[in-house]
């Protein structure tokens, strides 16, 4: 979505409960998808997805353009719930994934190789990626939420992938 479109739909949003709905319905699945990769567990994601929303509703009236997608401002308030959820302790039961269950699964399983991976990479470096492959937010996006400018994302999304790789190639050995 370029920025002319996005400032449009913020201004529906603020103006009319139509127009909130129709933010509803272009970024709800992608703030579900986002929370459910970080916690697992379809209803915790669930829940997630509609505070933030709750939350985006009783705020969108003060939300003031600054020329960054609508899309980094929810994902701010998806990333401070799962922060709080993982903070309460409240876990749940983790279900599985089922066939056919929105797709989900495809952007969820990934090679065992390729996790652990992931997983050797620092924090930040397992964020870029994530943000980029498999919440596909774009990089204005990303940037935005990450408070840095479109070219930092580039450059960490490349040393980050180099450093995947080369953990890749490693562990092939």
């Amino acid at each position: 979505m370029n920025l002319n479109a996005d400032r449009a739909l913020v201004r529906r949003a603020q103006t009319s409960a139509t127009g909130f709905g129709e933010l509803f319905d272009i970024y709800y699945e992608r703030i579900y998808k986002y929370a459910y990769r970080r916690i697992g567990a379809r209803q915790n994601a669930e829940d997630i997805a509609a505070i933030v929303f709750e939350e985006a509703l009783r705020g969108i009236q003060k939300y003031r353009w600054q020329n960054k997608p609508i899309a980094a401002w929810l994902y701010k308030i998806a990333a401070r719930r799962v922060a709080d959820f993982y903070r309460s302790g409240a876990r749940g039961e983790v279900e599985p994934v089922e066939r056919g269950d929105d797709g989900i699964e495809d952007k969820v399983s990934e090679s065992v190789s390729m996790r652990a991976g992931l997983q050797r990479l620092s924090e930040g470096d397992q964020e870029i990626i994530r943000l980029t492959f498999f919440d596909e937010l774009e990089t204005e996006e990303i940037a935005a939420l990450l408070d840095c400018t479109a070219n930092s994302i580039y450059v960490r999304l490349h040393r980050a992938l180099k450093r995947l790789k080369a953990i890749m190639e490693q562990e092939a050995k």
